[in-house]
This record gives structure tokens, C-alpha cells and sequence, in this order.
């Protein structure tokens, strides 16, 4: 009888064990899960503000030319000229002197 005891005893203790460990590890599964997550959001959040600068970058310059441009048509300087110096098509240059005209 002694003997039956002790090794139901054993068989609820490696059961016991066994849940643990099953246990402990989805606990670790889930935690690295989350972490992996949570280091996606802030990689996409990076991401996206990297590439919402260089836009913002990219339109101030062509705002910039822009104006340098309309400034340089108020001053009567040729289309071509405006946009060799301002790096702008001659549609571009033309589509601003048509606003400059309203």
C-alpha cells in the first residue's frame, strides 16, 4: 500500500511538473509575442515618420522653387531661364506664371 502511495505521489508530482512547464512556457511564448509586437509598432512608427519628413522635406523644396520662381517671373526673367535656375520644368514655370496672371 505504501508502495502504491508513493508512486501515485510521484505521478502527481511529474504531472504537477509537467503542467508547470507547460504553463511556464506559453507564459514565455505570449511575453515574447508581445514583445515582438509591441518592437513591429514602434519599427512601423519609425518608419513612418522617416518617411513623413523626407515628404515634408520634398515639398518645402518644391515650395521653395516655387516661389524663387514667381519672384523671378514678377521680375520679368524669361521661362527658360527660371527654370534652368530654379530647376523646374518649363510646364512647371508656365503653370505658375498662369497663377501669377489671375
Amino acid at each position: 500500500m505504501i508502495q502504491v502511495l508513493s508512486a501515485d505521489d510521484r505521478m502527481r508530482a511529474l504531472a504537477e511538473t509537467r503542467e508547470k512547464a507547460y504553463m511556464d512556457y506559453n507564459a514565455d511564448i505570449n511575453a515574447a509575442r508581445s514583445e515582438g509586437i509591441e518592437e513591429g509598432i514602434q519599427i512601423g512608427e519609425r518608419k513612418g515618420i522617416h518617411i513623413g519628413e523626407q515628404k515634408g522635406e520634398q515639398k518645402g523644396r518644391k515650395e521653395e522653387k516655387s516661389a524663387v520662381a514667381a519672384n523671378a517671373l514678377r521680375e520679368k526673367l524669361p521661362v527658360e531661364t527660371v527654370a534652368k535656375l530654379t530647376g523646374l520644368s518649363v510646364d512647371e514655370i508656365n503653370q505658375i506664371a498662369y497663377g501669377l496672371a489671375d
